[in-house]
């Protein structure tokens, strides 16, 4: 196949891959967003146990990953699609019961003797809202239910609120063996934390990094850019602020408005300026390229930017073969046991299907064998690069054949190259890396919307 290099064309040719595919990919071309799970298209459930029940494809002994939801919130963002609710003392209470009884019942009916839990990432949600013995109370559990002694990576998601943070606090996660704190700052523009709804000042959050970095976790903090009404130069200043600040690893999301947010209302409605459009954006992720590369940190997916090391979380998540993650929680997502599926998302309905004892699966869907083979690009595209050996030894079937119209849409609209039996990202295919993605995906998929909470929310 013919190779091409256009890293800054965004105009791109109408290029028709099948019937059902799009037609235009220009039409596709957005701003990225990240795919967070394959496929998208969930189906109802009429027997959630009969999920966990053995898989003969599936070998006993395999890694997977472990990821807890934590829907609470000291505040409520705005511009948060997730399944998150205002902190609630007694509510947390039952969720942790709850917790319990979805993890009894899933080990109930599936063998964990022989399975190795390779990461942990406790999320939501913020879990550092918790109370110290709720904190505790959770993690003991945890540890209680799964062999965590060869976990490699275990993150806890906190929020810079220093009245959170207390030293009890930090005492019980290193107890627990957290080794990784990932925190959302954001911005370091008082006006966008404001417009963000986020509830602490720049200056709380510098105090919480250095506070984090003393208590000797591993740090994350996740920046977003693209705000409504933000300039470059804006996002050039927050750039500054925090990539010579030695922190192990910074994630840059470009804002996305979800309908169903308060942010996104609030834009519709003209009350909230608009954010920065396609042509605006791809500037600005150029800007944080290279200012986060002359700092010295590796782009390794689109969002993702490491100073000591690759998040070990997101590598088995995305990277082909992807692991099966775990999801445990209200609204957790799983794929586990050749399925996706989604938990129940409001903390009574999960709690109800504890008390019928039943797993708290809201909707799933079993992987055809096609999406088993277009799963491992679609999300293997988060990573730039596709081994296409390594693809025909995970998926049985040549890339360069199975894809055929649709690497040549790619090339063609300079978003791929294809060459040493590799299929990788240019620089426009890392900036718009979720339209890669999308082309990778079956038909079905290409029409389904990725779920978020607040959709489901709404079922």
């Amino acid at each position: 196949m013919a190779t091409t290099t256009h890293e800054d064309r965004l105009e791109l040719p109408i290029i028709p891959v099948t019937p059902t595919a799009a037609e235009n990919i220009q039409s596709l071309l957005g701003v990225e967003e990240c795919v967070r799970y394959y496929p998208p298209n969930l189906e109802s459930v009429n027997d959630p146990g009969a999920i966990f029940l053995a898989e003969p494809t599936l070998r006993m002994d395999r890694k997977i990953d472990l990821f807890v939801d934590v829907p609470y919130c000291g505040t409520i963002c705005g511009f948060c699609p997730f399944n998150v609710y205002p902190y609630n003392e007694t509510e947390v209470r039952s969720y942790l019961r709850a917790v319990e009884t979805e993890v009894g019942e899933i080990k109930a009916r599936h063998d964990f003797s022989q399975i190795t839990v390779r990461t942990v990432w406790i999320g939501g949600g913020t879990p550092s809202t918790m109370e110290e013995y709720a904190l505790d109370t959770l993690l003991r559990m945890l540890h209680d239910n799964f062999d965590l002694t060869q976990v490699k990576e275990l993150t806890f998601e906190i929020k810079p609120t220093l009245s959170d943070l207390t030293d009890a606090k930090f005492d019980i996660l290193h107890r627990y063996h957290v080794n990784r704190i990932s925190m959302g700052v954001q911005s370091t523009d008082q006006d966008q934390l404001r417009i963000l709804g986020r509830g602490h000042t720049s200056t709380e959050a510098f105090q919480v990094i250095e506070k984090v970095k003393d208590a000797g976790f591993a740090l994350n903090i996740d920046m977003m850019y693209r705000l409504p009404g933000q300039t470059q130069h804006e996002v050039e200043n927050d750039l500054d602020a925090v990539r010579l600040l030695g922190i192990d690893h910074i994630s840059w999301f470009p804002y996305v408005s979800h309908p169903g947010t308060s942010l996104a209302n609030r834009i519709d409605r003209g009350r909230v300026t608009q954010p920065a459009g396609r042509n605006e954006y791809f500037a600005m992720f150029k800007a944080v390229l290279e200012r986060m590369s002359d700092a010295g940190y590796e782009q390794y997916t689109p969002y993702h930017f490491s100073l000591t090391g690759r998040c070990e979380y997101h590598v088995d998540r995305w990277q082909m073969p992807q692991l099966e993650t775990l999801g445990i929680g209200p609204g957790a997502f799983s794929f586990f046991n050749g399925r996706i599926y989604a938990n129940e998302h409001s903390p009574v309905k999960y709690a109800q299907a504890g008390d019928d004892h039943l797993p708290p699966v809201m909707m799933a869907k079993k992987l055809s064998q096609t999406e088993m083979i277009t799963r491992l690009a679609v999300l293997g595209s988060k990573f730039f690069v596709i081994d296409m050996e390594k693809f025909l030894e995970q998926s049985g079937v040549e890339m360069d054949m199975y894809y055929e119209k649709e690497l040549e849409l790619l090339v063609r609209a300079g978003l791929i190259e294809v060459q040493d039996n590799r299929v990788e990202c240019t620089l426009a295919g890392r900036a718009f890396n979720n339209d890669v993605a999308t082309i990778f995906g079956t038909d079905t998929a290409r029409r389904t919307k990725h779920p978020q909470a607040v959709d489901l929310m709404r079922i």
